[in-house]
């Protein structure tokens, strides 16, 4: 089973005067705090915590429909998390888990981030999905998020978690799951990648006090670096906090060994970029991958790493766990829950 097909069984889901923007001469954009808030920050390439560069690497989660067990992510060295959100506009911030119009239970951010803060794991809040008015959930993958019907709403939900997140610094947002069709068609441009992803960047940096890291993805369904590297810099220029997200399936991990994926890795480090790899997985939309040559380029150039996905079904290849909360692993998946613990070690 495909990972996008999974996710659809499975959830069945008062500072100074701002600037202009150089590329949207009639838009605004939030000015840049003299003193940022948080030991999190982003310089150059690094992300730096209590002002040394630091790497850590973890899994993505799906703790908004029932909580993990927090001692086995310790015990799997877990230092950073990304959490599936695949009902925005309905998800619960704070408070006591709800039904959503989908029929689904949802716990909210606020009691995920607490139990990941208790392990001193970080939370990236990610949307994956939206759910309309006939209770029908649109994943975000391969949208051009500006031109979806719920984008204003999508917009003030999001703006309403930075603001209750905005003193948590240990809470990091991501704009949008996987934007733009995985081969560039629909209508993807580089410049639409900059006016979506500066629009929702300053829709959140809007919140006064909200400092904490955002998390911004690559374009092609979140596999490709080449927008960040041709548009990247004018993204950030006037703006901070700022980390790239990139996700390794078919295009970084079939007909590719671990000295091409270093040249690769070394290409954006030289380019000054910031990034995280938000997923990887032995399975995508084709056959089981190999994954060691990735997560040794990886490690070797400390790059972060989240694996897909921290689940307990030994059914699904991409499983970190199974139904016994031991590492999913068989020959059918390529050992995959084993080797990304011992990556995690």
């Amino acid at each position: 089973m495909n990972r996008v097909l999974f996710v659809i069984a499975l959830l069945s889901f008062t500072l100074s005067s701002c600037e202009p923007d150089d590329n949207h001469p009639n838009i605004s954009i939030p000015p840049i705090p003299s003193i940022i808030k948080g030991p999190f920050h982003v310089e150059g390439p690094n992300i730096i915590n209590n002002g040394m560069p630091f790497t850590l690497n973890g899994a993505n989660t799906m703790q908004t429909f029932g909580l993990a067990d927090p001692l086995l992510m310790k015990e799997w060295n877990l230092k950073i998390v990304r959490e599936f959100i695949g009902n925005v506009g309905e998800q619960p911030i704070d408070g006591y888990p709800i039904l959503g119009s989908d029929n689904k239970w949802y716990h909210s951010l606020q009691r995920i981030v607490d139990q990941n803060r208790s392990q001193n794991i970080i939370t990236i809040l990610c949307p994956f999905g939206w759910v309309n008015s006939n209770g029908e959930q649109i994943l975000l993958a391969g949208l051009n998020p500006s031109e979806q019907s719920f984008y204003i709403a999508y917009k003030a939900k999001m703006k309403e978690i930075a603001e209750h997140f905005k003193d948590q610094t240990d809470v990091w947002i991501q704009v949008w799951n996987e934007p733009y069709h995985w081969n560039n068609e629909n209508g993807y441009t580089h410049e639409r990648w900059l006016r979506d992803m500066s629009e929702m960047v300053d829709n959140l940096r809007w919140v006064n006090g909200f400092h904490n890291l955002i998390i911004v993805p690559g374009n092609e369904m979140g596999q490709s670096e080449s927008a960040i590297l041709s548009h990247g810099k004018k993204l950030t220029e006037k703006r901070f906090n700022i980390a790239f997200d990139l996700h390794a399936y078919e295009k970084w991990l079939v007909n590719t060994n671990e000295d091409q994926l270093k040249e690769r890795l070394a290409s954006i480090k030289s380019n000054n970029i910031p990034f995280i790899f938000g997923e990887v997985g032995v399975q995508n939309v084709g056959d089981v991958m190999e994954v060691n040559h990735f997560l040794n380029a990886a490690k070797s150039y400390g790059v972060p790493v989240l694996g897909w996905l921290w689940v307990q079904n030994s059914q699904y290849n991409n499983a970190l766990l199974n139904e016994q909360g031991e590492p999913n692993s068989s020959p059918s998946n390529n050992h995959w829950g084993e080797v990304y613990k011992n990556f995690l070690r």
